[in-house]
């Protein structure tokens, strides 16, 4: 192979890797900022329908289930009561969200912290609307 091949192949292996990363998560430590709503709308009235349009559309779906099964991440059946009682300092909600945009923070024993950070980015209408959908997972 010649020398110019091997270059060209690993400026594009980087990019790759690079652009992969950004799409993942990676990048600054404290990850996006979720943009901020607009005070002059209406209170948004979460929306579990379209919470579960989020659920496959963000791909959670791929790593969790929605019932008991492990996948690469925990089954999410009975979250909203489950959350209640991880962090006496959280509302269920709050520790819902905090999972979302953050989930490092807390890693439920038997898993890894594979969940990239992309879900940071994410409004807050649209977090709202993942939480009224998970918690209606039994």
């Amino acid at each position: 192979m010649s020398r110019r091949f091997v270059r060209y192949r690993l400026i594009g292996i980087a990019a790759g890797l690079m652009l992969l990363a950004a799409a993942c998560g990676g990048g600054s430590a404290g990850g996006d900022v979720p943009p901020t709503r607009d005070p002059s709308l209406p209170p948004h009235v979460a929306d579990a329908v379209n919470g579960e349009r989020l659920f496959n559309s963000e791909s959670c779906s791929a790593c969790h289930s929605t019932g008991d099964r492990r996948l690469t991440g925990p089954g999410l059946a009975g979250i909203g009561v489950a959350a209640a009682t991880r962090d006496p300092a959280l509302t269920a909600d709050r520790y819902i969200e905090q999972s979302i945009r953050d989930p490092g923070a807390f890693v439920v024993s038997g898993y890894n912290n594979l969940m990239p950070n992309a879900y940071g980015r994410l409004p807050q209408d649209d977090v709202d609307d993942l939480i009224a959908y998970l918690k209606t997972l039994e």
